[in-house]
This record gives C-alpha cells, sequence and structure tokens, in this order.
C-alpha cells in the first residue's frame, strides 16, 4: 500500500499523542482497515519531520489502546479485532487482548487505560530527577525576592544575554565544576535544549555535519533536524568517543564541529577520564574542530574530572542547566563560550525568543547563593546512589552500564530480544522506559539490543522497585510467540 501519512496538525497535543490520535481515527473511519500494515517507524518519522522516539511512542500508546499489535520481524498492524479506545473498560473482553500474559496496564479511576502522559503507568523513560516537595521552597523563594526587591520588575524585558546578576550566579555555579568562566561570556537559556539550539544554529551551516557519539538523546535529533545538519555518528567505547575514531571522522567529512556529552553520557553513562578528555582535545585541535560540550549530569558527580571547556576554552561551548540537578520545570541553562562566539549567540538567541523569562533566572541566583542549590544537588548524588544499587541488585547476571551519580542506567537485553519489542512489551506491563533505538543517529538496520532505564522520575523507591521486578521478570520471560493477523 502507499505509505500512510497522517495530518498530525488535525490532532491535539504532544506530536506522539497526535500520531495515537490518527491511528484511532484512521482504523476508525477504515483509511487503516484490519490487517493493514503501518510504515516502519523510521520511513514515519521522516516523512512526518519527527523523531524515531515520537513515532515509536505513538504506536505504543496505539497498541495500548488496543487497535495495533507488534509481530516480531514483520511489523506493526491494525489489529483484525481493533478495539475502539472508548471501549477499553474493565468489563470489556477485547481488554484482555493487550494485557498479554503479565499483569494488565494500570488504569485510571474511570477504568479507563492510561495514555502515556498518566503518571499511574510506572514512569522509567525520561531523565527527570524526583526531588523534595518544592511548594514551600518556592514559597519562600518569592517571598525572599518580593521581600529584597519586589517581583514587579521581573515581569519585563530582560537583556537578550540575560540579567547581569543571573549571569555572574551562572559563572559561580559553573565554577564548581572546575571551570573558570566569567559573567560576559555566559548567555542564560530556557534549559540546556535551547543552548544547544542556538549552538548548532550558530556554529553549523543549513546541511553541514556535525559529528556526535554513535548513540545520543534524542534532543540532539530532533535540534539536527530542525537547522538542519547532518549526523555523523562516531564510535564510542566504555569512557565515550574514541580519539582516533574522531579523527578519521573529521578527516572522512571535513567536519569542524563536534557535540560530546563527557560526563554521565545519555544513554550510555559513560563519562571520560582526565586522560581521555586530554585525548580529544588533543584531536580537535590537530583537525581545528569546534567542541559543544553537553555537561548537563556534570553537577551530580562530586570528584570528577575538569570540563573539556577547562583544557580547550578557546574551542569549546559549555553547556550546562538547571534541569537535572535543581528543578526541571525551571527551564533555566547556560551557554558559555569564547569571547569572539557570544555576539553571533546572542543573536540567534534574540531570533529564537529575544530573551528569557526573568523569575525563573530570579530564583535560580538565589538558590545558588542561599545554598539551597548545594543542597538539592547533594540531596538528588544521594538518592541517585540509593536508585543506582537498586538497579544493579535488580540486574545481577545481566550486562548493564551504570554510574553511582547517574540518573539512569543502560542495560543489555538478552536474545531473542528486541529493543523496541520490549519497551513495547514492558509498557503493557505498566512500566514505560526507552529503547536505544531514540538514541541512534543513523539508519542503522540492527540497532544494538540496549535499553535506557530511568530511575529518577518515579516519586518513590518502592514504585521504582517495582518497575525494576517487572522488567526483570519480563526479561526472563522472553518474547511473546509473534502472532499473525487473520485478514
Amino acid at each position: 500500500m502507499t505509505i500512510w501519512i497522517p495530518d498530525l496538525q488535525q490532532f491535539p497535543g504532544p506530536r506522539y499523542q497526535a500520531l495515537a490520535a490518527a491511528i484511532e481515527a484512521a482504523v476508525q473511519t477504515g483509511e487503516l482497515p484490519p490487517g493493514a500494515k503501518l510504515p516502519p517507524q523510521r520511513n514515519l518519522a521522516w516523512k512526518l519531520g519527527v523523531t524515531v522516539g515520537t513515532v515509536s511512542r505513538g504506536y505504543m500508546l496505539a497498541e495500548q489502546k488496543g487497535l495495533l499489535s507488534g509481530e516480531v520481524g514483520r511489523g506493526t498492524f491494525v489489529k483484525a479485532n481493533g478495539v475502539k479506545a472508548d471501549a477499553l473498560r474493565p468489563e470489556n473482553p477485547g481488554l484482555d487482548a493487550i494485557r498479554l500474559n503479565g499483569p494488565a496496564p494500570i488504569e485510571a479511576g474511570a477504568g479507563e487505560i492510561l495514555s502515556l502522559a498518566t503518571p499511574g503507568v510506572i514512569e522509567l523513560s525520561h531523565n527527570e530527577p524526583s526531588l523534595p516537595d518544592y511548594d514551600a521552597l518556592l514559597r519562600r523563594s518569592l517571598q525572599t525576592v518580593a521581600a529584597k526587591s519586589g517581583l514587579q520588575h521581573l515581569l519585563g524585558y530582560s537583556r537578550t544575554l540575560g540579567d547581569p546578576a543571573h549571569r555572574a550566579a551562572a559563572a559561580q555555579w559553573i565554577g564548581r565544576t572546575g571551570l573558570s568562566i566569567t559573567a560576559d561570556q555566559i548567555i542564560v537559556t530556557a534549559g540546556a535544549q535551547q543552548a544547544l539550539a542556538i549552538a548548532i544554529s550558530a556554529m553549523a551551516m543549513p546541511n553541514e555535519t556535525m559529528m556526535v557519539e554513535s548513540l545520543t538523546y534524542g534532543g540532539v535529533h530532533e535540534n539536527a533536524r530542525q537547522r538542519p545538519v547532518r549526523m555523523e555518528a562516531v564510535a564510542m567505547d566504555h569512557e565515550g568517543m574514541l580519539p582516533d575514531a574522531l579523527a578519521a571522522a573529521a578527516k572522512r567529512t571535513g567536519s569542524r564541529l563536534v557535540l560530546l556529552q563527557p560526563t554521565i553520557h545519555n544513554p550510555t553513562t559513560a563519562t571520560m577520564s582526565l586522560q581521555r578528555r586530554e585525548e580529544i582535545v588533543a584531536i580537535a585541535r590537530q583537525h581545528d574542530l569546534t567542541i559543544i560540550e553537553d555537561d548537563v549530569y556534570g553537577f551530580l558527580i562530586r570528584d570528577r574530572a575538569v570540563p573539556l571547556a577547562t583544557l580547550a576554552p578557546e574551542r569549546t561551548v559549555y553547556i550546562a542547566s538547571a534541569s537535572k540537578c535543581m528543578a526541571p520545570g525551571l527551564r533555566v541553562g547556560w551557554l558559555a563560550a569564547p569571547p569572539a562566539l557570544i555576539e553571533r549567540f546572542a543573536d540567534v538567541l534574540h531570533a529564537l525568543s529575544v530573551n528569557n523569562p526573568r523569575l525563573n533566572q530570579e530564583i535560580v541566583r538565589q538558590w545558588i547563593e542561599d545554598g539551597t542549590a548545594d543542597h538539592l544537588v547533594e540531596r538528588l548524588r544521594e538518592e541517585a546512589m540509593i536508585r543506582n544499587a537498586m538497579a544493579v541488585e535488580a540486574f545481577e547476571g545481566i550486562t548493564m552500564r551504570s554510574h553511582p551519580g547517574a540518573l539512569h542506567c543502560y542495560i543489555e537485553l538478552p536474545p531473542p530480544w528486541r529493543p523496541n519489542d520490549f519497551t513495547a512489551q514492558a509498557l503493557t506491563h505498566g512500566v514505560r522506559i526507552a529503547s536505544c533505538t531514540s538514541f541512534v543517529p543513523d539508519n542503522r538496520p540492527n540497532p544494538p539490543p540496549w535499553v535506557r532505564i530511568s530511575l529518577a522520575p518515579s516519586p518513590d523507591r518502592a514504585q521504582l522497585g517495582e518497575g525494576l521486578r517487572r522488567l526483570r521478570a519480563l526479561i526472563e520471560r522472553g518474547p511473546d510467540t509473534p502472532r499473525r493477523t487473520v485478514v
């Protein structure tokens, strides 16, 4: 059949939810008849201009609604007895068809199957830190800000680069990593994702090549697509990108831009030693490369190697944020760069958003100066160590990559598991995780059999423990026998 390409603009919500809604509508109208094969995820992602992870989540949500079934080695099909979303009630016999052989998906109070956005599912797919109750903390912070200088002035436009006091606090905070930076080298951004967008837009011409690790998180994929730039996957090992592979890629492609996560890499948790960092910097100087250093997880390690920006300040654009160490919802990040690049970055930021909210920046500044930020980071470090220990125990005997300070771990699935099949079946057991296919920057036909498990978003350790137990049981049970659709 001609590839099915839905118009996601017709459906509300995030794109993965819009895709699931489009599938439901197509099934109801007969546009996707029973037994119809849906497009491969990579093909549809390319046609829609979204990430493979977005399509994967949309397919999983539609499967959870009883509309689709995945068949190992064959693809994803409309179920012959496709269940309409409004029929998914506990008393409906069709519900058993999507329960497989494990626990039923967690149900809402009204009896409906929860969507991917519903907190009832054990959420282990994104690295959102589980931190203390913010209500009292925010009340106190806002009261302090109001008492010192009032709130009115924070509701107007700020300078494009950020207020001087906010940039100074950022320089003080970043200095804890061993990177000595001045306030005038910092731009305050709406999180690390915006900082990355600024760096890529300013440093790369359209369709230019940017070198990245052979696995990298979805935000890199999305930013690369928006510019657009071509991503060149560079081999890595347990410490991250290999210096020789970087040199070879630079020579082969002519690229002069490399994006690295040297500390607690997402998804593998690889962390570069000082020697590896020095080797990478030597290659960068040899080939005149500009380094974009994504260091959002760097604050989670007490004794860490210095940032690449410390070793090569003349050629490194450094990115950090408050999202992974204080509070993700504040959307405060920082981009530190050589002085010659600041004006170029400021132009891109102004084009993107003119400037960023001052109130959130003021809260973060206060937390840095009064010690709240240090307290939050220390608490998160302790919690990360405990949760990593839980994962090590849960997956004993299974190949796993982890770091005591990481908010996630990376596990290898034993055969015959495939990563997308495992994540789909894990969701039917009430646990949501991320397949390695969300992190592959090229069109690799046979992705490695790994999945990423986030350890932080579950609100309590008991829920995390239950999620890990279900995943271990699913690994040991093995995939369900493929069922052919009868048309």
